[in-house]
């Protein structure tokens, strides 16, 4: 896998070797979005993780950095994953047998985060929601 975009098939192998995924740690952003259906590609396989598995992530020595806002901690798993601890989630689902932030729950972080590629992807999320509802 070479360090480009990032389909349907490399979220799903990436996530699913992730040793530490379950209940407290979930999908979100881009890769939710690819595993949604919303999006055909990502970068990156964006996780959230509960304060207590980020304190695991730092004790265990993986690096870290702080996020500007509220000091919390982003971890850099690999080249292709970074963890977020504890990121403002309403609701996690199930999607393809791993844990995901919903759509709508993407949707508020990104509105919160509001540069162009949130924007952009909240479009994406919006017109995906109404093709959704058009086909009830």
């Amino acid at each position: 896998m070479d360090k480009g975009l990032l389909g349907r098939e490399d979220v799903l192998s990436i996530a699913r070797g992730i040793e530490f995924m379950g209940p407290e740690c979930w999908l979100t952003s881009g890769a939710a979005l690819v595993l949604f259906g919303v999006r055909e590609n990502t970068r990156d396989v964006d996780l959230v993780c509960t304060k207590e598995l980020a304190d695991r992530l730092e004790a265990e020595g993986y690096p870290f950095r702080r996020d500007g806002l509220d000091n919390t901690r982003i971890f850099s798993i690999n080249e292709y994953v970074e963890v977020l601890e504890d990121w403002e989630t309403e609701e996690v689902v199930e999607i393809e047998g791993l844990r995901s932030a919903s759509l709508l729950s993407i949707r508020k972080q990104k509105e919160a985060l509001g540069r162009e590629k949130d924007l952009r992807d909240i479009a994406l999320i919006d017109g995906f929601i109404r093709e959704k509802e058009g086909k009830l």
